[in-house]
């Protein structure tokens, strides 16, 4: 494509994004679900040219930026407050949601093992962007904000890795020589597949702790804006860039790197000025990947786009509220677990999470670019993609827009919500949940 042309749609989509988040503001929805609205609307109406959503554009282009904003921003003393639910829904309990799911849809749907294990890690990131937006628009406690922005974070790096290692597998199991040796042959698969996970999610972190170490002491022998943003665009995709070549889990390692630049380099070797410039600097890229990512998802999600299964309309139906409905129970499995094990104490809660924050972080999972770009990713030769991409399709377009344009509905009818001193085993809760100076929040402000 002519750079003249990409230019031009560049401008077009930044046009149309600006005017769809005004009235978003107005009609007091979340930006991200009046854009993905708007883009089925152009799709389905044929006002763009035919155009399919290029993964590598949301792997290299909007996800490090995404992600090492994410974690830049996220405040590390309530990460630590809130580390025991972080860690059981993105870690034990994201595993036992995947074998769920697997599971499910290898019995209801006919999948293979190594395919279903395939989509259940497509379907395993969440995407909080919106529910987060409503949260800052309706001043919620922003303890749940961190850690309903937490899972997401360490569920993408998460979910990335075993995406990688059942995409081997599945590879390897249908090789021309994968079956030469009979059934034996397949025992050292999943040896290898554990060996493939604790090699890239293990290789990254490591990869991120030297990389972000290393560039937080540049920053202590540097005073000057323009290039301590710089070292932090070097940290966003230099960093995913390296990963990827290693074949490690560029997600994880940019994660790792952006919390330890974010809080340890951002205190130590900055100045006020300087992290104002670079705040505002990610604020900024963080605002505008997100509005073209949510306009080019909704664009990609137009029902009549997506592959119809042999058999007709019927199959691809059943088939969509088969993979809705098993996220969905895997979610709320998920949610009881985390809201009765005794391990996940917090003073002051007697062992147990709220009510109304179980509500929320079940429907408050919602799947985005992130499982989107994942599936399209998937080779053409693989068999079974066209139900991969129709399942994850019908998720995502769900969640987004049922869950999504639902949620200000829940968080309204939940007064306990808004009253963050109401829990007293964690005292006063601080004014925003990013490491930024508390200001006057923007109602839409990602």
């Amino acid at each position: 494509m002519a750079i003249p042309l990409v230019e031009s749609y560049l401008v077009l989509f930044l046009l149309v994004a600006l005017a769809t988040i005004l009235v978003a503001r107005w009609m007091a929805i979340p930006y991200t679900l009046g854009l993905v609205i708007v883009g089925l609307l152009l799709s389905m109406f044929h006002l763009l040219p035919p155009w399919q959503l290029d993964p590598e554009l949301v792997l290299f282009v909007f996800l490090p930026a995404l992600l090492f904003e994410g974690a830049w921003s996220l405040n590390w003393q309530l990460l630590k407050r809130e580390w025991r639910s972080i860690f059981f829904l993105a870690g034990p309990g994201l595993l036992l949601s995947l074998c769920l799911i697997a599971a499910l849809l290898h019995w209801l749907e006919g999948l293979d093992w190594g395919n279903a294990f395939l989509l259940a890690a497509i379907l395993s990131p969440t995407d909080p962007v919106a529910v987060l937006s409503l949260f800052r628009q309706l001043h919620l406690d922003e303890r749940l904000a961190v850690i309903i922005e937490g899972e997401s974070l360490f569920n993408d790096g998460v979910a990335g890795a075993l995406y990688q290692v059942f995409l081997a597998i599945v590879l390897l199991a249908s090789s021309p020589s994968a079956g030469s040796d009979g059934p034996a042959s397949a025992l050292p698969v999943p040896l290898m597949g554990l060996l493939l996970l604790l090699l890239q999610g293990g290789g990254a972190a490591l990869l991120g702790l030297l990389g972000g170490w290393l560039l937080c002491q540049v920053l202590r022998h540097i005073d000057d804006a323009l290039s301590e943003v710089s070292i932090t665009i070097i940290a966003a995709y230099g960093l995913y860039l390296l990963a990827d070549r290693l074949h490690l889990s560029a997600i994880i390692t940019v994660i790792v790197a952006g919390l330890l630049v974010g809080n340890y380099g951002r205190q130590f070797g900055m100045s006020a000025s300087t992290r104002a410039a670079v705040d505002t600097f990610w604020s900024v890229v963080a605002f505008i990947a997100n509005a073209l990512l949510f306009l080019l998802v909704g664009v990609q999600l137009n029902p009549l786009a997506l592959p119809s299964l042999p058999g007709g309309t019927v199959p691809s139906l059943v088939n969509a509220a088969l993979a809705i409905g098993v996220v969905l129970l895997a979610r709320l499995l998920l949610v009881l677990l985390l809201a009765t094990r005794l391990w996940l104490t917090i003073p002051g809660r007697q062992g147990k999470l709220p009510l109304a924050w179980q509500l929320v972080i079940f429907w408050g999972g919602l799947r985005g670019a992130l499982s989107l770009a994942l599936a399209l990713a998937l080779p053409l030769a693989l068999p079974q993609r066209p139900l991969i991409l129709a399942s994850t399709g019908a998720v995502v377009l769900f969640t987004l827009l049922v869950q999504g344009l639902s949620m200000r509905w829940l968080l309204l009818r939940l007064p306990s919500l808004h009253d963050s001193s109401a829990d007293p085993g964690l005292g006063p809760s601080s004014p925003t949940t990013s490491n930024q100076p508390a200001a006057e929040p923007a109602p839409e402000d990602p």
